[in-house]
This record gives structure tokens, C-alpha cells and sequence, in this order.
């Protein structure tokens, strides 16, 4: 009887042990999938066919190379849900528009704003990571990369408003560059006049 005591308490903890490390992998701000794809904030992101890596050695955030994209988790993990979302589609970005820090920003805020993660407070939080940086020989000032979001961010909202509505802009009426140019004066001869046939009177 103690014999299945012993044994049914080692079960127990066993499968404890396993659910909680199942838990705990699950939970995990940052995580890699078996699939390639890289779970934080509640969502599951991939950047089409680019493979992602998570270093905990990486000195920065994200960084975008070739065919990679590499997170650092350890330093994701103190950041806010929405700033960890864009580092991903910055990073991401960049594998769509090149190496522009202003435009992988750009694009990174276009999807947010799309995907309806990204808000005015979030974009603050975004910012505000940037803290008051210098300008790098890589990297503009945090000053105006903010400035750049704010810019981007309107556009995106107007873009998204736009399109919720159901209703294109109208474009714009083609310009006259140049007036007409008379060639030469003269009279439409009579064989070339065209015809005009009075209406009948009523």
C-alpha cells in the first residue's frame, strides 16, 4: 500500500513538473515556435520566408541581416508588448524596403496601424524607447525617428480611414502646362468646314 502511495506522489509531481514547464515555455514573453515563427505579445509573427533567431547575446533589440532576423528575448522582455511588436516589423521592414531606418519605421507603423495594435499611446511608447539618442553612422537621432512615426503614423491613420470608409480619394484634375499655340492664322477652306444642317423649324 505505501509501495502505491510512493508511486502514485512520484506520478503526481511528475506530470506537475511537466504541465508547469509546459506552462512556463507557453508563457514565455518572447518564444520561438517549432514552425520558425516567433510568439510575443499575444501573437504569432513571421516575416514571409525569413528565418528568425532569438540571441540573448545580442547587444540590441533586433537586428535584420540576409535571410535572418535576430531578437534578443532577454531585452524584449523589459520592453512593452506594443514596442516588442514593432522592433519585429522594423526588423521585418527591413527585409521589405532595404536598409532606410526611416522607412523600416515607416512600414513597421503602416502594419501596426493595419493590424490595429498600434495607437497613439503605443507610438508614444515606441518613441520613447528611442529615448534621446545621437545620430549613428546606422541609425538617425531618436528625435527624428520620432518625429518620422508621427508623420508615418498619420498617414497610416488617414490611409486606414480611408479604406474602412469605403471611399477613394478623388484624384486630382490634370493641369493644363500650356495654353494652346497658334500655329498660323488663316480660314478652314470651305471643302474642309464641316457641315452644319439647320434644324428643321417647328
Amino acid at each position: 500500500m505505501r509501495v502505491e502511495r510512493s508511486l502514485a506522489a512520484v506520478a503526481a509531481v511528475l506530470l506537475s513538473l511537466t504541465y508547469s514547464g509546459a506552462w512556463a515555455q507557453s508563457a514565455a514573453p518572447v518564444s520561438l515556435q517549432r514552425d520558425g515563427a516567433i510568439t510575443m505579445a499575444g501573437r504569432t509573427l513571421k516575416c514571409g520566408s525569413v528565418r528568425n533567431v532569438l540571441d540573448s547575446r545580442l547587444p540590441n533589440l533586433g537586428i535584420a541581416s540576409p535571410g535572418v532576423l535576430i531578437m534578443n528575448p532577454r531585452l524584449l522582455t523589459k520592453q512593452p508588448q506594443t514596442v516588442r511588436l514593432f522592433v519585429f516589423l522594423h526588423e521585418c521592414g527591413h527585409h521589405h524596403v532595404g536598409g532606410n531606418e526611416l522607412r523600416a519605421d515607416c512600414w513597421a507603423v503602416g502594419e501596426g496601424v493595419r493590424e490595429g495594435w498600434l495607437d497613439r499611446k503605443g507610438l508614444a511608447q515606441v518613441c520613447t524607447s528611442f529615448g534621446d539618442a545621437p545620430p549613428t553612422p546606422t541609425h538617425p537621432s531618436g528625435r527624428q525617428r520620432c518625429g518620422n512615426l508621427d508623420r508615418c503614423f498619420a498617414a497610416a491613420t488617414e490611409r486606414q480611414r480611408t479604406a474602412s470608409s469605403g471611399s477613394t480619394p478623388k484624384a486630382a484634375p490634370p493641369k493644363l502646362t500650356s495654353g494652346p499655340t497658334l500655329i498660323r492664322p488663316g480660314v478652314v477652306p470651305e471643302q474642309e468646314a464641316p457641315a452644319f444642317q439647320a434644324a428643321p423649324a417647328p
